[in-house]
């Protein structure tokens, strides 16, 4: 691949398309080959890339018959296969890489690497979103998954302006509904970090949250709340278009 068909945008890698079949076969050749090539060498900056772009032609299937030949560590401990596929940004590649999140098979930071990732893909689908979705209901649910999974889901609704009716959208947000309860009382202090948090990833979903805005609300101005829940919960309108926002926010009568 020549190095002028390559150029980076939104922190992925692009290049113009080259209609191609690509094997299995082909990309696990290319891991092996950037184990062996010198860690800081043109050449495998060029190898990379070039499996970046390989894994956008595969399919779920062939991911995941890929991952199970080339998941190996390298010498140095590198995975090439995992640093490549946050840059992929295809629908197969992300449900693989919920799949190997769910699996526990990888290290944390490599976990925080892929749901941070989620941020920069160009072109999001429903099926990611609906590939992502369980996670949020998984015991311990980390930060980066309620952050990640709801910025991919703002930048869906950038595209999509009616997102808020796609299935695996109301999927998500009614599940961060349910742990608001009616108005996101809750008593011990872990309980408190995570309501927080989930306030923070419905603010980071914007448009797709409008249906909790009245929940929102009731959590904003109840007084019994913590004042860091009911400033989360204000924070939380901030992507939401303003009018409904701030009418909903005003006292009654006022």
């Amino acid at each position: 691949v020549d190095s002028e068909d390559r150029y980076m945008t939104n922190m992925l890698f692009e290049r113009e398309e080259i209609e191609r079949e690509v094997t299995g076969g082909e990309v696990t050749e290319l891991v092996w080959k950037l184990c062996l090539a010198h860690s800081a060498s043109f050449e495998t900056a060029d190898l990379f890339m070039t499996l970046v772009f390989e894994l956008r032609h595969l399919s779920l299937e062939a991911l995941k018959a890929l991952w199970q030949r080339s998941s190996f560590k390298c010498r140095d401990n590198w995975q090439p296969l995992i640093d490549a596929l946050p840059s992929c940004a295809t629908e197969a590649c992300v449900v693989l890489m919920k799949e190997i999140i769910a699996s526990g098979e990888v290290e944390e930071d490599k976990v925080e690497y892929f749901f941070w990732s989620f941020s920069f893909i160009p072109k999001p689908t429903s099926g990611m979103i609906e590939s992502l979705a369980p996670l949020l209901k998984s015991p311990g649910a980390s930060q980066s998954c309620f952050l990640g999974v709801t910025a991919l889901i703002h930048r869906f609704c950038s595209v999509y302006k009616s997102c808020d009716g796609v299935p695996a959208v109301q999927s998500v947000m009614r599940t961060l509904g349910k742990f608001l309860g009616g108005n996101c009382t809750v008593q011990d202090s872990e309980r408190i970090r995570e309501m927080q948090l989930v306030l923070k990833a419905i603010g980071n979903a914007g448009l797709a949250a409008a249906s909790l805005a009245p929940v929102l609300s009731l959590c904003a101005s109840l007084r019994s709340n913590p004042i860091d829940t009911r400033l989360a919960a204000v924070q939380a309108f901030r992507r939401m278009p303003c009018a409904g926002s701030v009418s909903l926010l005003l006292p009654a009568g006022g």
